[in-house]
């Protein structure tokens, strides 16, 4: 279990200016009531979490509720309070997240010929931030920006169950039963496909949005919660195995030229493995 002294500095800031544990205590604890915004969370867990004392834990809450920042239930269960969701809101179009990826994503929509996307994780949800179409005469365009599906449909949402543990991929899956029953994915297929992602290191998808339609996607960690993935769709007649090795090459140079290939890695390169379990819709 990591505490807040294994959490990470962040870089360029000196452990000894005045007033800066206090924020970054604060900050830790918004980022644990964060983690569970849709279930809530109890005091006694993020004090675990934090290895702060409870006292000092529930001084920072209580001021981060009276700001706004985090919400405080009749069961004293604690989720993010409307202030921490408005700060997002006002962030500048294009986003810095967009901006960062964006350039990646056009050599790769150049070299492939195929449309690249940019996924983001939304509690349970995933989003298309971005997306970049190729030059292929057939064009995929099997999610808008702005989209969003429940995790583990779509390419980039299965790339992203491999950095979720079974346990949290569980709870999800009986919040959304009906929508996961709905396109046929019970729970011990959702965590099978988490598992061939984590062995091999990328999802593959075949007709899981559009007959006809697959994909190739890698997921990575953006800070400590935050996650996305990068996909590429392409049609399944030229998905064989020298296109997925291709494909996979690109995804992941682009990810370690961003530095987030290699951070969390419990698998294999991609291309060292045969292709994973087909995940279908």
């Amino acid at each position: 279990m990591n505490t807040l002294a294994d959490w990470p500095m962040a870089p360029g800031h000196d452990e000894g200016v005045r007033g800066a544990q206090s924020v970054r205590r604060a900050l830790a604890l918004l980022r644990g009531v964060a983690k569970r915004a849709d279930s809530g969370v109890k005091l006694a867990q993020l004090v675990r979490e934090s290895g702060l004392d409870r006292g000092t834990a529930y001084r920072l809450l209580t001021c981060l509720v009276e700001e706004g920042f985090v919400d405080r239930d009749e069961d004293q269960l604690y989720r993010l309070g409307p202030q921490a969701v408005m700060l997002g809101s006002l962030m500048p179009a294009p986003a810095p997240l967009v901006t960062r990826f964006a350039p990646g994503m056009k050599r790769i929509a150049r070299i492939a010929g195929d449309t690249v996307f940019l996924m983001v994780r939304h509690g349970d949800m995933v989003q298309c931030d971005h997306r970049e179409v190729g030059g292929s005469l057939v064009k995929i365009l099997t999610t808008e920006i702005g989209q969003r599906r429940v995790l583990g449909t779509g390419t980039g949402g299965v790339a992203l169950l491999g950095l979720i543990d079974d346990a949290e991929i569980s709870r999800i899956w009986h919040r959304h039963a009906a929508d996961y029953t709905a396109r046929g994915i019970p729970l011990e297929r959702l965590l099978a496909m988490a598992r061939a992602v984590r062995t091999h290191g990328c999802a593959l998808t075949f007709d899981s949005i559009e007959p006809g339609v697959a994909g190739i996607g890698m997921a990575f960690r953006l800070g400590e919660h935050a996650m996305g993935a990068l996909s590429i769709g392409t049609l399944t007649a030229r998905f064989g195995p020298e296109r997925q090795h291709e494909l996979g090459e690109l995804l992941a140079g682009e990810l370690r030229a961003l530095g987030l290939w290699g951070r969390d890695e419990r698998a294999a390169s991609p291309n060292q493995n045969p292709a994973p379990p087909r995940s279908g819709r």
